[in-house]
């Protein structure tokens, strides 16, 4: 496996311990960490930045005392996750995945086009992205956690 890619929430439950994840997806976490080969990417820094400033409670993550930059480098830092640049491939399957699926949330279009463009599987609880792995055969791989 090349790897694998956390998605937004994927880190945030990791780290945070406030959602279980499912246990496939705790040993593919675990092997990829042994391995070095667990992946974020900085459109999560970009979402978690965005989430802690709604208004209602709910759905904005806790983030203790630490502004969101320090958070993210923290988790990173502590799952020994890599970070996957946005570099122009990706930001070009992110319009595609818009095109392909219809789909028009930019942090998942983003963190689509890197799992794909990696040909790396997604962790994710994502119903959306979920569907999408489902009903588009070999689109994209996915971890449900």
């Amino acid at each position: 496996m090349p790897g694998i890619l956390l998605d937004t929430h994927a880190l945030y439950w990791l780290v945070s311990g406030e959602v279980e994840l499912l246990e496939e997806a705790l040993v593919a976490i675990g092997e990829n960490q042994e391995a070095g080969t667990l992946f974020v990417s900085p459109v999560t820094a970009w979402e978690l930045s965005v989430a802690t400033k709604k208004s209602r409670v709910a759905g904005r993550p806790n983030l203790g005392q630490d502004p969101p930059d320090r958070w993210f480098r923290e988790a990173v830092r502590a799952t020994s996750a890599r970070i996957i640049p946005i570099r122009q491939r990706i930001s070009y399957e992110a319009a595609r995945v818009v095109t392909d699926t219809g789909h028009k949330d930019p942090g998942d279009c983003f963190l689509i086009a890197t799992a794909r463009v990696r040909r790396m599987p997604i962790v994710t609880r994502d119903g959306i992205i979920q569907t999408i792995a489902a009903e588009r055969a070999g689109y994209l791989d996915l971890i449900a956690c």
